[in-house]
């Protein structure tokens, strides 16, 4: 079974809502703190805190399986026992992405993640008019499809029951109950921070993410690796690299504006009406304003 002086972490959030730049920021601290990174960042090379958690390489080796061969009703069950005999990965990479609900309604109501020697999950959620037009330029959507996407209880990333692919089924559901999923789930210790805050309040905000994680809280360190994790300076890095490998097909840039507020200045107000209309009470309890409050 597995020691108990080990442990690895999640970092979960529904898409586009600040997981990569949570994953550049620990890099980033690493490197300036001298822990083996290079003396650049390279965004294609060095941001290997973790494979994410729908690695299908990695579950058909835990779980022994060819998971394509599964429904999802059969695989996420078994995918939350992937783990329980074997370290996720090296030690060197414990920071593991996670876009997945932390239960699916194919689950049985267990988690789909491991949860063995995890130490914790950091949630990372953005107001979700900002979601819906990140998503809108991430998979090159019509807003109205991203809205409605952000609604249905059913949504999932690599939706189809038997195409395989680098990363199997991810069911989110809809924005608030994906919130919800991990804020309110009582297996992991979990640290909530918001997109608005990373923005805003950097310092404070980073501080507390890398003390939750265990990594260097000098500040002088926290600064540096914010200023050189800025999104202006990961355009760079973007640019300097010919493309982050993680951007799809059709997506000019996977770093793209990083501002806050472009859903109330891109959305149409019965689109934002409906949004704040149907996830009014997750809304108001993290502190996000919606149309009603204004119009």
């Amino acid at each position: 079974m597995l020691e108990q002086n080990h442990g690895y972490w999640y970092l979960a959030s529904y898409p586009k809502s600040g997981n990569t730049w949570c994953r550049v920021f620990i890099t980033e601290l690493l490197r300036l703190a001298g822990e083996g990174y290079a003396e650049e960042l390279n965004l294609n090379n060095d941001i290997e805190t973790g494979a994410i958690a729908s690695s299908r390489l990695w579950l058909d080796d835990q779980l022994g399986v060819n998971s394509c061969d599964l429904s999802f009703s059969e695989l996420d069950p078994l995918r939350g026992s992937a783990g329980q005999t074997a370290w996720l990965f090296a030690e060197g990479e414990r920071f593991h992405k996670v876009h997945d609900a932390f239960k699916s309604p194919d689950s049985r109501n267990r988690p789909v993640v491991s949860t063995a020697g995890c130490l914790g999950a950091v949630y990372i959620m953005r107001h979700p008019e900002d979601v819906a037009v990140s998503l809108s330029h991430f998979f090159s959507w019509p807003l109205e499809r991203c809205v409605q996407f952000m609604l249905d209880p059913s949504a999932a990333l690599v939706p189809s029951e038997r195409i395989g692919g680098h990363q199997v089924r991810q069911h989110m559901g809809r924005w608030d109950q994906h919130v919800c999923s991990w804020a309110d789930q009582q297996q992991l210790p979990v640290l909530i921070i918001r997109y608005e805050d990373m923005l805003c309040n950097g310092p404070t905000t980073f501080a507390k993410l890398a003390d939750f994680l265990g990594l260097p809280v000098e500040q002088v360190l926290v600064d540096q690796a914010i200023a050189n994790t800025s999104i202006d300076k990961l355009k760079q890095l973007e640019e300097k690299v010919g493309g982050f490998a993680e951007k799809p097909e059709g997506c000019n840039r996977f770093f793209r504006s990083g501002r806050s507020g472009e859903g109330a200045e891109q959305l149409s107000i019965p689109q934002r009406q409906q949004l704040a209309a149907e996830m009014a009470d997750v809304m108001k309890r993290f502190g996000y304003e919606g149309v009603e409050d204004d119009v």
